[in-house]
């Protein structure tokens, strides 16, 4: 799904979706994302949340852990927001990779698991954060990437 991304990112970045923009003077700090979820209602959902935040956002998206790859290894990314259930692995799988093939963009797990286990497991493979899906608000994301990226 390589190809899709590109294209939904482009088509964002063409249309000024992909990007927060601020106004004269003002400069946000820039950071590329990848959204990495296999339902597209919640990757839309993720995608206007980074949108809100005070950093002038370019955003591409995968469908799961493949075109995740391929997108990962083509281009240096800031940060991943990562869904722990994929159709083709799971988070702890694909995050412990990331790190032993030397990719060393900031994870934020995004997911619907309420197991404290797995949360520490994830954090203990590298992730950098951990927001559950029934607690996410773009707030909540905004207040995570201030904290990890500083403004």
């Amino acid at each position: 799904m390589k190809k899709r991304s590109e294209e939904v990112s482009n088509h964002a970045r063409a249309n000024g979706s992909g990007r927060h923009g601020r106004g004269p003077g003002t400069a946000a700090k820039p950071l590329h994302v990848l959204v990495v979820d296999d339902d597209r209602v919640d990757r839309l959902a993720l995608m206007r949340a980074l949108q809100q935040t005070a950093f002038d956002v370019t955003i591409d998206e995968a469908e799961g852990v493949i075109a995740a790859i391929d997108l990962l290894t083509a281009e240096p990314f800031d940060c991943v927001l990562l869904d722990y259930n994929l159709p083709d692995g799971d988070g702890l799988t694909f995050l412990r990779g990331l790190r032993g093939a030397g990719i060393s963009a900031t994870v934020i797990m995004i997911t619907g698991q309420p197991d404290s286990t797995v949360a520490a497991e994830l954090m203990e493979a590298g992730a950098a954060d951990y927001i559950p899906k029934a607690l996410f608000t773009p707030g909540l994301l905004s207040q995570t990437l201030q904290r990890l990226f500083g403004a």
